[in-house]
């Protein structure tokens, strides 16, 4: 690590950021700040004028060190309207879980004892949402849509001819089944949109860790 890099390395660490916090604010990658702390490469000078707003300290000090005093002095306070407003989506995240898993329980119940096991199955979805919501657990969508899809993909095949493996049945393109077959494409292309929206998902969130 360049003195450069040890510079921004503690000045990160005095604001108690982490690279992905640090990263999110410049508008960056995290290797990058990764980089710039390894002393694999310098920021440019738009980066620079941004690090020096954002840790209070001038220019000269990041480059080479030059301050009135040797080290910058950080006092740790309560931290601003960031984390203020996280805390509110929380908040807001959880009452609402709450809400729509108490409503939509309620709902299911009533479809159950009515006898609507397969209509059920959505606001039991909702139901999910709502409690994954409640808990802060991370991309409650995601996880919701993976559950109501297994369950009704499970749940199909005892009650009709869709499944999976359909398409790949001579018997499904002769006259009369069109309608299953347009269900047959139908869920593998969910299948594929649920892949690719778990695929960039995770790479979101890797990017900013």
């Amino acid at each position: 690590m360049t003195n450069f890099g040890e510079r921004i390395y503690k000045l990160r660490n005095g604001k108690n950021l982490s690279q992905g916090d640090l990263a999110d604010k410049l508008n960056v990658s995290r290797q990058t700040v990764s980089k710039w702390e390894n002393g694999m490469c310098m920021p440019e000078t738009e980066k620079l004028v941004q690090l020096s707003e954002i840790f209070k300290v001038s220019i000269d000090y990041i480059l080479k060190g030059e301050e009135g005093v040797n080290e910058p002095i950080y006092i740790h306070v309560k931290e601003d309207n960031g984390n203020q407003s996280k805390v509110s989506e929380k908040i807001v995240r959880k009452y609402v879980g709450i809400v729509l898993a108490v409503l939509f329980s309620v709902l299911a119940f009533i479809m159950i004892i009515t006898g609507g096991y397969i209509a059920a199955i959505i606001p039991g979805a909702v139901v999910l949402l709502g409690i994954l919501l409640a808990s802060n657990i991370k991309h409650p969508w995601l996880i919701t849509f993976w559950a109501t899809y297994i369950v009704l993909i499970t749940v199909f095949p005892f009650i009709s001819r869709i499944n999976l493996l359909m398409i790949f049945n001579p018997i499904i393109y002769t006259p009369g089944y069109t309608y299953h077959l347009l269900w047959g494409y139908g869920i593998w292309i969910v299948l594929l949109i649920l892949i690719v929206s778990t695929v960039i998902t995770k790479k979101r969130s890797s990017s900013k860790k």
